[in-house]
């Protein structure tokens, strides 16, 4: 979705109840990382360490996308399997098809990848 709002709180409330309430506690689980900047780069909730890049989310024509390093990403594939998951997005389409416990894994992970540079 090509947005062009600025912050994080408007881009929540330009989606559906049930989309802004999974989008919540995704952001709620990189904000909860220590050293996570938020930002709307990319025109999309997005999250650095310093310049490295943790991840970001997105809603798009045809489903909801939760984006992050690759690395953080394969050792969960298995866990994944029922989604339609890239070599770094993970996408869905229902907000409640998110395991939103293997998310939490998957961005402390990449949250530390992006902190050892």
């Amino acid at each position: 979705m090509i947005t062009k709002v600025k912050t994080v709180d408007e881009f929540l409330g330009t989606l559906a109840e049930e989309e802004r309430a999974v989008f919540s506690k995704v952001r709620a689980l990189f904000n909860a990382q220590k050293k996570v900047v938020e930002s709307m780069d990319f025109k999309m909730p997005s999250y650095k360490v310093g310049e490295r890049m943790v991840g970001a989310f997105n809603k798009q024509k045809n489903y909801l996308c939760l984006y992050v390093n690759p690395t953080a990403v394969d050792p969960h594939r298995k866990a994944l399997a029922k989604l339609d998951c890239g070599k770094s997005c993970i996408r869905f389409n229902e907000p409640a098809d998110l395991p939103l416990d293997v998310a939490a894994k998957i961005i402390a992970a990449a949250t530390e990848l992006a902190a050892k540079g």
